[in-house]
């Protein structure tokens, strides 16, 4: 099969490269291929930016969540990168712009015999990783500890994408990078527009974008309070457990993890839930003032998506798409070490002259 673009290591003119979507994986991968292949032209295309993307409303905490069967060495590799990637950023002069925090993370369990021994690959990640017994854990839950059976300790980083994106937009726009706002409904709409690879990282909009039925919205619900006195991230060790991440200006008390449901509007129940399972960890949140409820959807997919493909239009035109997308409550986890798999593969394209799909990873 001929690809729509063939190039050899001499370009006559710069590759011209559309990224879809303007969350914390389209804007990652857009920096990050800026700084790795000089010269490449790029267009950001998305139908909202930063604050209206789902991940404003995010605490940005490192952890790996809600990616159902995406292989661990995957979830590994990237999720590796992108904390060394918020250390270093962490240690930069501007760490107040961006939005990075050193924050310890408490994780408790009600599990009989307390936290699993064997534990997922992504903890050989953070540094001063512990398993806590159960007397070690109970202190740190000041509230009712009748059911507290042990929990882990880790290092983390929140990474606030309300900071963060308009930091990434600032250095995009800096070093050159196009910005276009357009709902794109199908990559077939991107045919002769002179990209010659589109870099999909569209989230939950895939499922119309390139008709992925596997993306389902995960809806996640938060309260944002007034707590300043906290700096440590407590959480329950199950799927819709209690969680209390500080960010920079606020605590966000978490949440909901409901598959299936579209609504972006606070639901009263869930904001009653949610506020009594977070002042059941810690009692003083009480007295904490409410500032704001969100909700957002969560791209999930079975598994993330991040492979190479050649579309193909009604005239026999082709083009070379890159996918990565279905991150589930990952994104600000994942993002960096994503992002240079993308690269990787493009790199790939333009100088490999390849047709044939590479470093394919967890597509079902």
């Amino acid at each position: 099969m001929q690809t729509r673009f063939q190039v050899s290591v001499s370009f006559n003119m710069s590759p011209h490269v559309a990224v879809i979507g303007a969350g914390v994986v389209g804007l990652t991968t857009a920096v990050l291929m800026q700084e790795k292949i000089p010269g490449l032209q790029i267009t950001l295309i998305s139908e909202q930016f930063s604050p209206h993307t789902t991940g404003d409303g995010s605490a940005g905490l490192w952890k790996p969540h809600c990616l159902k069967d995406t292989p661990q060495s995957d979830i590994l590799r990237w999720s590796s990168k992108t904390y060394s990637y918020m250390q270093k950023l962490w240690q930069d002069t501007d760490a107040g712009e961006i939005g990075v925090s050193l924050i310890p993370k408490y994780q408790l369990t009600e599990k009989p015999g307390g936290a699993d021994k064997e534990q997922p690959e992504w903890t050989k990640v953070p540094v001063a990783y512990q398993i806590l017994d159960r007397d070690q854990a109970q202190k740190m839950c000041y509230g009712n500890k009748s059911k507290i059976t042990g929990g882990i300790h880790f290092i983390s980083f929140t990474l606030e994408p309300a900071r963060f994106l308009p930091y990434l937009t600032k250095k995009f726009k800096q070093r050159g990078g196009k910005i276009v706002k357009r709902k794109i409904d199908s990559l077939q709409d991107l045919f002769n527009q002179q990209f010659d690879v589109i870099v999909n990282c569209s989230g939950l909009q895939a499922r119309n974008l390139v008709g992925d039925n596997l993306v389902r919205p995960v809806r996640g619900q938060v309260l944002r309070v007034k707590a300043p006195w906290l700096f440590h991230v407590v959480s329950q060790e199950k799927e819709d457990g209690s969680y209390i991440i500080p960010n920079e200006d606020s605590v966000i008390l978490g949440g909901t993890l409901q598959e299936g449901n579209w609504n972006t509007k606070p639901d009263p129940a869930d904001s009653i839930s949610i506020h009594k399972g977070c002042c059941d960890l810690i009692p003083g949140l009480k007295e904490a003032v409410v500032v704001n409820e969100w909700a957002g959807l969560r791209p999930s997919r079975p598994k993330v998506r991040l492979e190479r493909e050649i579309i193909t239009d009604k005239y026999g035109n082709t083009l070379q798409v890159i996918h990565n997308y279905g991150h589930g409550g990952s994104g600000v986890t994942l993002s960096w070490g994503c992002a240079h798999e993308v690269v990787d593969i493009l790199q790939d394209i333009l100088y490999n002259q390849s047709t044939t799909t590479t470093r394919l990873s967890s597509k079902l």
